[in-house]
C-alpha cells in the first residue's frame, strides 16, 4: 500500500495543476504533499501497529534531519511571523515548516518500508510523470496549449502572461522550476542507457538487453534535454553542464571509457540540439488571453534578471547581519526585505515588487534561519551525499576518495542529479517537486534491511489504534480538504471583486473565512470588498454604509493584528481609511497612521514616503509631507511621481526655483516627453 501510494504521488506531482485556486501550480502541488503524507503516515502507523513493532530504519541522515527540524522549530518560533513560517508565503507556500516536516516524514516512511527495488521502481513513476510534463512542454513550444486547453482556452493560442511559447513551463508553473526538475532526472536516464539493470517500470514492456531499451531511453533523455533547452533556463543548463562533467567522468573513469560509444551518439545528438535550437527561434504571434500570471519577478523583464539578483542576494545578506542566529522564521523574507535592502534596488525595474525568496536557497536559509538554520541545511546536504555514495567510515579522508572511486553507476547518477539540484537552488530555489527529490534521492542507494514482522492477530487495542489512526487521518485530511476550499473561495471572490461584483464577492470572502480563519490576507480581501461596497452604497443607505464601512475598517485591522509585519496590510488599510474620507474626512487624518506604521517596516520603501507626503498635504501639513515626498526621491532619484509631486508642492509654497529643478530633472532623466511635466515647468518658470 505504501509503495502504491509513492508511486501515484511521483507520477502525478509534477503534472498537478488546477485553475480555481488563488496559485495554479505550487499551491495544488504542495497539497498532495500534505494529502499524501497523511496517507503514508497512516499506512506506516497502520502496519507498525499490525505487526507490533515500530518499523523504522536508521541512516545516515537520521542526526541532520533531527537538528534542521530542531533548528527550523526555534527558527518558528523566534519569527516575525509564525504563521507564514509554519504554512509558508501565501502564494509560494513551500518551503514552510509544515510543508518540511511533510518531506522528512516521506523521507523516512519511504527508507523505512520500501525495499531498494521498490524505492527505484517509485522514481520510475516520477520519470514518467516528469516525460508527460516535458512533452507538454515541448508542444507549448510549437503552439499546442495543451494546459490551456485544460483551462476551456483555445489548444492553439496561450493563455498565460507570460510568453510561454518562448520560454515553455508547462505543468511547473515557470520555466526555472522545469528546468531544475528535468535537470535532477537527466542522470537516471543516462544510466538506464548504459546499465542492464531492470529496475524501471519501462522494463516491464522492454527487455534491457535488446536495442529498443536503449533507443527507448536515449529519446526519453533527448526529450528532457529538449524541454531544458526550451526553458532557456541559464541555471538549467549550468546545472546540466556540471552533472554531464560529473556523470561521465566518474563513467569513463571507473569503466575505462566502456561507454565512449554511448557517449559520442548522446554528445552528438545533444550537441545538435542545441545549436539548431538556440539559433532558430520560433516566432510567436497569438494574441495571449490574460489569465493568472506566474513565475518569479525576477523573469518578468526590465533589468537585467543578474542585477537585480544581486540587490537581492545583499539584501538577504544584509537580513543576516541583523538576525545572525535563527534569521526571521522560514519564509518571512517578504516582510523584512524592504527594511534591508540596498537602496540601488530602488533604480531596477522591479523595486516596488514583493520579493518572497532570495533566488538562492542558501542565502533564503540565511536570511530566514540565520547561520544554525543554513548550517543545518548544508549538513543534510553534505549527508546526502555521502549517503548517496554508501560512506561509513569516517575514520580519514582517504576513506572518502577510495569510496569514491568505487561507485557504482547508480550511484554516479544519482550524484549527478543531486548535485545539479544544488547548483539550480543556488540561483533559484526549490518547488514541490524538486524538494521531494532533494530529500528522496539520497534514499535509492540504501541496500535493503531485513525485518522480522509479527503475522499474528490483531488484538482489541490494536483495533482501537487501528481507529485512532484513521480518524487522525480523516481530520488532517478534512483540515486540508477546508484549507482549499478556503483558497478558491478566496480566488473567487477576488475575481468578482475584479469584476465589480462585490456583494457576490462579500458571499464568497466570507465563506473563505469561515473555512481559514486564520489566513490574513483574506481578511485584506474582505476589507477591499466591503469597502467598494460601501463606496457604491453613498449616503443613500445610510445605516447600511456605516456597517460596511465598520466592516471593511475592522478587517483591515484583523489583517494587521494577524501578520503585524506585512506592509501590504497597512496600505490597504491606509488606502481603505482614504476612501472613507468621502464621507467623513476625519478619514483622511487616520490614514496616515497606518502608513506611519509602515515606514518603520519598510524604511528602504519609497512608495510608503510617497503616499504619507501626499497624505500630509492633503491633511495641511506641508511640511512633513515635503519631508517624506524628498526622502521618497531620495530613496529612488527617478521617481518620476514623487518628484512631480515634490515640484507641484513647491509651487503651492512659492519655492518656483526648487519646483524648476524637480521638473527639469523628470525631462532630463526620467521621460523628456511628458507634457504634463512641461506645462508645469513653464508656469514655475513664469512665476519665479
Amino acid at each position: 500500500m505504501i509503495q502504491v501510494l509513492f508511486n501515484i504521488l511521483f507520477i502525478i506531482l509534477p503534472l498537478v495543476f488546477f485553475k480555481d485556486t488563488s496559485e495554479l501550480f505550487e499551491f495544488n502541488k504542495i497539497l498532495v504533499v500534505y494529502i499524501f503524507t497523511i496517507l503514508i503516515t497512516a499506512s506506516w502507523l497502520y502496519k507498525c501497529i499490525k505487526h507490533k513493532k515500530f518499523i523504522f530504519r536508521r541512516t545516515i541522515l537520521d542526526i541532520p534531519i533531527i537538528t534542521y527540524l530542531g533548528i527550523l522549530l526555534i527558527s518558528t518560533i523566534f519569527s516575525i511571523d509564525i504563521h507564514t513560517s509554519i504554512f509558508g508565503y501565501y502564494s509560494r507556500f513551500n518551503g514552510g515548516l509544515l510543508s518540511q516536516i511533510c518531506y522528512l516524514l516521506l523521507y523516512f516512511a519511504f527508507v523505512s518500508n520500501l525495499t531498494q527495488v521498490e524505492k527505484l521502481g517509485t522514481i520510475s513513476y516520477g520519470l514518467i510523470g516528469t516525460l508527460v510534463a516535458s512533452i507538454l512542454a515541448i508542444l507549448e513550444r510549437f503552439g499546442i496549449f495543451t494546459t490551456c486547453y485544460l483551462m476551456a482556452f483555445p489548444i492553439n493560442s496561450s493563455c498565460w502572461v507570460q510568453d510561454v511559447q518562448t520560454r515553455v513551463f508547462s505543468t511547473l508553473g515557470q520555466p526555472n522550476w522545469l528546468a531544475a526538475l528535468v535537470v535532477a532526472l537527466i542522470p537516471l536516464t543516462w544510466y538506464a542507457i548504459i546499465s542492464n539493470s531492470k529496475f524501471l517500470v519501462f522494463n516491464q514492456f522492454f527487455n534491457s538487453k535488446l536495442p529498443t531499451y536503449k533507443i527507448l531511453w536515449l529519446f526519453i533523455s533527448l526529450i528532457f534535454f529538449t524541454t531544458l533547452l526550451f526553458t532557456k533556463s541559464r541555471s538549467g543548463l549550468l546545472a546540466f553542464s556540471v552533472e554531464s562533467v560529473i556523470f561521465w567522468g566518474f563513467i569513463f573513469y571507473k569503466e575505462k571509457f566502456k561507454y565512449l560509444k554511448e557517449f559520442i551518439m548522446f554528445a552528438i545528438v545533444t550537441t545538435t540540439l542545441y545549436l539548431t535550437f538556440n539559433t532558430q527561434l520560433i516566432t510567436h504571434n497569438s494574441q495571449a488571453t490574460p489569465a493568472t500570471p506566474t513565475g518569479p519577478v525576477l523573469e518578468n523583464g526590465g533589468t537585467e534578471s543578474g542585477t537585480i539578483r544581486k540587490y537581492v542576494w545583499l539584501g538577504a545578506i544584509n537580513i543576516f547581519k541583523n538576525y545572525p542566529l535563527f534569521g526571521t522564521g522560514p519564509e518571512t523574507l517578504a516582510y523584512i526585505f524592504p527594511k534591508f535592502k540596498p537602496v540601488e534596488h530602488n533604480l531596477t525595474s522591479e523595486w516596488d515588487f514583493i520579493y518572497n525568496k532570495a533566488h538562492n536557497e542558501y542565502l533564503n536559509f540565511l536570511a530566514n534561519t540565520g547561520l544554525f538554520g543554513l548550517l543545518a541545511y548544508l549538513f543534510i546536504v553534505i549527508s546526502s551525499i555521502l549517503q548517496i555514495i554508501n560512506y561509513s567510515n569516517y575514520s580519514n579522508f582517504r576513506n572518502y576518495l577510495d569510496q569514491l572511486g568505487k561507485l557504482g553507476q547508480l550511484e554516479i547518477a544519482l550524484l549527478s542529479g543531486y548535485i545539479s539540484i544544488l547548483v539550480t537552488n543556488f540561483f533559484g530555489f526549490s518547488v514541490v517537486p524538486v524538494s521531494l527529490l532533494f530529500f528522496l534521492l539520497p534514499a535509492l542507494t540504501l541496500p535493503d534491511e531485513k525485518k522480522h514482522l509479527d503475522k499474528r492477530k490483531s488484538s482489541p487495542i490494536q483495533y482501537l489504534l487501528y481507529c485512532l489512526v484513521l480518524l487522525s487521518a480523516y481530520y488532517l485530511l478534512h483540515a486540508t480538504y477546508n484549507y482549499l476550499l478556503a483558497d478558491i473561495s478566496y480566488n473567487k471572490a477576488k475575481n468578482l471583486s475584479r469584476e465589480r461584483k462585490y456583494l457576490e464577492a462579500k458571499e464568497y470572502i466570507n465563506k473563505a473565512i469561515q473555512l481559514n480563519p486564520s489566513e490574513p490576507i483574506y481578511y485584506n480581501e474582505s476589507g477591499i470588498v466591503h469597502s467598494e461596497i460601501a463606496l457604491l452604497a453613498g449616503n443613500n443607505i445610510e445605516e447600511e454604509t456605516k456597517e460596511y464601512i465598520n466592516s471593511a475598517i475592522k478587517n483591515g485591522i484583523k489583517a494587521i493584528n494577524l501578520a503585524k509585519n506585512n506592509t501590504n496590510s497597512y496600505r490597504l488599510l491606509s488606502s481603505t481609511y482614504y476612501k472613507f474620507a468621502m464621507f467623513n474626512n476625519e478619514y483622511l487624518q487616520i490614514a496616515e497612521e497606518p502608513l506611519e506604521v509602515a515606514k518603520t517596516i519598510s524604511v528602504m520603501d519609497p512608495k510608503i514616503y510617497y503616499q504619507l507626503g501626499i497624505l500630509n498635504i492633503k491633511n495641511n501639513k506641508v511640511q512633513l509631507g515635503l519631508s517624506n515626498l524628498e526622502k521618497a526621491v531620495e530613496l529612488k532619484p527617478n521617481y518620476k511621481e514623487g518628484r512631480f509631486a515634490l515640484g507641484l508642492t513647491y509651487i503651492d509654497i512659492y519655492r518656483y526655483q526648487d519646483a524648476i529643478s524637480q521638473f527639469q530633472y523628470i525631462l532630463n532623466n526620467i521621460d523628456p516627453n511628458d507634457d504634463l511635466t512641461k506645462k508645469y515647468l513653464q508656469e514655475a518658470i513664469s512665476k519665479l
